[in-house]
């Protein structure tokens, strides 16, 4: 989520806004929510059904951003900021991800030191462990960088965690207990039950770096590995264990990325052996692709400008473009696009929910933010709001 001064630049970061959650107001729930209204026909492509909701009727202005299944009870967990420049109204929702109905809204509205990035912090990445009634979330432009736990029933905060710069994803390695959020220089990790911190990680090269997004792989009881990447050239790996109150690390392998300023979306899969890298602001090789076991650099894929979200599913890589409105599907064997889909512009996040069904979350409000001479294209007019999409696999 890195901070740029150009109005195009920060339009084509707009995926990562700095954004940070402020103290959560009482929750706006339903008895009985009724289902979402249908989000606009899209087309369906061979093989799959895309059907689309617009989530939170009043919410029209859109908003949406990230989101993740509560493993507890199968809810989607959903951020809203809007705008993206400078948010002043933002939300956390608890969504029935059948119906798409909005069970709990918790309002967020709290001044804070963003550094000049607007008047509020806002939450921006969300994550829900498997265990305790608590979401997690970072805030990477709130007072110098912060994380928050929050009581999933009351929207009370539980604790805020200070220094951590430019905080960005939030994982779990569960069978250790700990919590491991990205910043600056690396890693922070936390007890997840205690939420003391329990030691940081570092980058081992020089230069300029912001980490970002991780994938958390072979983890269980004796520790597990962390694939991390930034913003820029760093590209690590590395296995965590517990002895008590310390985390310790051992690195397995470290490189340079093929080009900077990917923006920092992960995915791994030890199937096959492979790590994707996005690289956003790259025109041709949207996605590099890596051995998972040795970091080796093995290929690139030509996904477009503005790749940015990716979802391992049904033994495939999906690809999200964020700016040019559609998503890949790659054989991870060969590396071809086998298929392109689209939901509508700005695909934003690609969530697995069921077995054959995953989550697009849409952030067409944003669409005014985009820098479209760099598209070269002419945006089509969109309907108000922002959606999600369910795509089945048949």
């Amino acid at each position: 989520m890195t901070f740029m001064t150009n109005r195009t630049r920060a339009a084509v970061l707009g995926l990562a806004a700095v954004l940070s959650f402020g103290t959560l107001v009482a929750p706006q729930a339903a008895a009985a929510p009724s289902p979402a209204l249908p989000g606009p026909a899209v087309p369906q492509p061979p093989g799959y059904t895309i059907k689309g909701y617009s989530v939170g009727v009043g919410d029209e202005r859109g908003g949406n951003y990230r989101g993740a299944i509560d493993p507890q009870t199968g809810d989607l967990w959903m951020t809203q900021v809007e705008p993206m420049s400078g948010a002043t109204r933002s939300n956390l929702l608890r969504i029935d991800p059948n119906t798409m109905a909005v069970k709990q809204r918790f309002d967020v509205i709290e001044p804070a030191n963003t550094g000049g990035h607007g008047k509020y912090g806002v939450q921006y990445e969300i994550n829900v462990p498997k265990t305790g009634n608590v979401v997690w979330t970072t805030a990477a432009a709130a007072n110098g960088g912060e994380a928050n736990v929050w009581d999933k029933t009351t929207g009370k905060r539980v604790v805020r965690l200070t220094n951590l710069p430019h905080a960005h994803w939030v994982e779990f390695a569960e069978g250790i207990r700990v919590a491991i959020i990205s910043i600056t220089n690396g890693l922070a990790f936390y007890d997840m039950d205690t939420y003391a911190r329990l030691g940081e990680w570092t980058f081992p090269s020089s230069g300029k770096k912001l980490g970002a997004g991780f994938a958390v792989t072979n983890a269980d009881a004796n520790g597990a590995t962390i694939s991390l990447t930034s913003y820029y050239r760093d590209l690590s790996q590395l296995r965590i264990t517990r002895s008590g109150g310390k985390v310790a690390t051992k690195l397995n392998w470290t490189t340079r990325q093929t080009t900077a300023e990917g923006h920092g979306s992960v995915a791994a899969d030890t199937r096959t052996n492979r790590l994707y890298v996005n690289n956003l602001m790259t025109p041709v090789a949207g996605l590099s692709v890596y051995d998972l076991t040795t970091g080796k650099h093995i290929t690139d894929v030509n996904t477009g400008i503005g790749t940015n979200s990716m979802l391992i599913f049904g033994g495939k890589l999906y690809v999200a473009n964020y700016f040019l409105g559609f998503i890949s599907v790659i054989d991870q064997k060969t590396f071809a696009i086998q298929q392109l889909m689209t939901t509508g512009l700005l695909p934003n996040h690609l969530v697995a929910w069921k077995k054959n069904t995953f989550l697009v979350i849409d952030k067409n409000s944003a669409v005014s933010e985009l820098p479209t001479s760099m598209m070269g294209m002419k945006l089509p007019p969109l309907a108000s709001g922002d959606y999600v999409f369910k795509v089945t696999k048949h």
